[in-house]
């Protein structure tokens, strides 16, 4: 684990686990919000700027009025983890669903076209989601995990059919195959 300030590089999810699990979380906790960062992509990682852009990302959401960086956990494309929020601070990722949430963005973009995660990447993501919902005591579901596109981004309500409202394509078109419900229960539901 390296530390610079608030945020916390942890290299492993093995040991992104062990942090987890000697937590003292205070607040109750429901949701595993799955969010891509789109920007920074893959392009912006060099290996190296796992603080850089985490710190980049805080910046760019207190210029949107946030208090503080959005998420409470990025990965990134060589399957390490960065802490970045404190898990017993709600986070700022889906409007209607952040109370009982903690919001893991994922750097990269992952709608259709664009970044092919890297499989590092694909099983940082997979480790971290189970871990997190052995921590919270919640069963694989996509009641537990859910995506930013299922979301309204006026209303903050989930939306019940697909392809309806405002959203976002966010964790992206191609993440785990799509962003769709039928898409996470056929792809990302089965390794959780």
């Amino acid at each position: 684990m390296k530390a610079l300030g608030k945020f916390i590089l942890i290299e492993t999810t093995a040991e992104f686990t062990e942090w987890l699990n000697i937590q003292q979380i205070i607040r109750k906790i429901n949701l595993v919000q799955q969010h891509h960062t789109y920007i920074p992509a893959y392009r912006d990682f060099k290996g190296d700027n796992h603080f850089a852009l985490c710190q980049s990302m805080e910046k760019a959401h207190i210029e949107r009025g946030f208090s503080q960086i959005a998420q409470n956990f990025t990965t990134f494309p060589d399957g390490k983890v960065m802490v970045c929020r404190d898990i017993n601070i709600a986070p700022a990722g889906i409007k209607g669903a952040n109370s009982y949430g903690v919001c893991i963005e994922h750097v990269g973009n992952f709608d259709k076209g664009k970044d092919v995660m890297a499989d590092a990447h694909k099983q940082c993501i997979i480790a971290i989601n189970k871990a997190l919902l052995q921590r919270f005591k919640l069963v694989a579901s996509d009641q537990s995990v859910v995506y930013h596109h299922w979301y309204d981004l006026t209303t903050g309500k989930r939306i019940q059919t697909e392809g309806s409202g405002n959203t976002k394509t966010c964790p992206g078109t191609a993440f785990f195959e799509g962003n769709t419900i039928v898409d996470f229960k056929a792809h990302l539901l089965p390794l959780l």
